[in-house]
């Protein structure tokens, strides 16, 4: 089984992704939440005429919603992620990231393990709703940058663990895991535990890759192929100079995944 390859970016590109090679979509989680019922028959449209889906997820929660702190509310949590997971699946959702890190981080002065806690009950929450529609959740370790909580690879996998649901996993971002300074052992020995990818090169323009980026691709690469690891990457990083450009040079890069 080879690995598919998707890109982070909006339904109106769906014809330059199927024209350049891509085999799926990665849209916004949160916009699905919150559109219209008008606007989200417009969007099953799109995918529809295609035959082009929205495979997975990202963006998952809104920076107004907390999964930590005295603030959460448990209740309003279930609701958006039973309205994003119903409409997700009918656009052939199959992985949903949550990343989400400003709502992570755990507030300051509030206690550490009670904050990490919630967010395993908020995990616990999604991956229940998302069984329902056959969807994965897949959890992002993140740059300190960005959240207090899950910055590596290895501490999401030990998260996951833990939370100990067949469909809660682990993803690792080769943008974070280069900012974080992490080595690719958790990603070489991860033992089934990764079911996603996200791709930007190790740069702080955060751009998809060039020419110039292909060793350090194909490094990340070996440590994939190494793993075992069947699924989905999908490229979230700027587009540079301009999108069609872009993600053609891209897609050529990332074949290595393959090779």
């Amino acid at each position: 089984m080879s690995i598919r390859f998707g890109v982070c970016t909006d339904l109106e590109n769906i014809p330059v992704l199927m024209d350049a090679g891509y085999d799926y979509i990665e849209y916004n989680f949160t916009k699905l939440v919150e559109m219209s019922e008008i606007e989200f028959a417009e969007a099953k449209a799109i995918v529809e005429k295609h035959q082009f889906y929205a495979e997975s997820y990202n963006c998952f929660f809104p920076g107004t919603i907390r999964l930590t702190g005295p603030d959460v509310d448990y209740d309003q949590i279930t609701a958006h992620i039973r309205t994003g997971m119903a409409r997700a699946a009918q656009l052939g959702g199959k992985i949903c990231v949550i990343g989400s890190g400003g709502s992570r981080s755990i507030p300051e002065g509030f206690d550490f393990d009670t904050g990490c806690r919630q967010f395993m009950k908020v995990l616990e929450i999604a991956g229940e709703i998302a069984a329902e529609y056959g969807i994965t959740i897949v959890v992002e370790a993140l740059r300190k940058t960005e959240t207090n909580l899950l910055n590596t690879v290895a501490e999401c996998i030990h998260l996951v663990k833990q939370v100990n649901k067949a469909n809660v996993r682990a993803l690792a971002d080769f943008y974070h895991v280069f900012s974080s300074g992490e080595t690719l052992d958790a990603i070489r020995h991860n033992d089934g535990w990764l079911k996603h990818l996200h791709l930007a090169r190790a740069n702080a323009d955060r751009a998809m890759p060039y020419a110039e980026d292909i060793p350090q691709v194909e490094q990340w690469a070996e440590a994939v192929k190494a793993s075992g690891y069947e699924g989905r990457l999908s490229l979230e990083g700027n587009c540079l100079p301009e999108f069609e450009e872009c993600v053609r040079r891209t897609r050529k890069i990332i074949e290595c995944f393959n090779n």
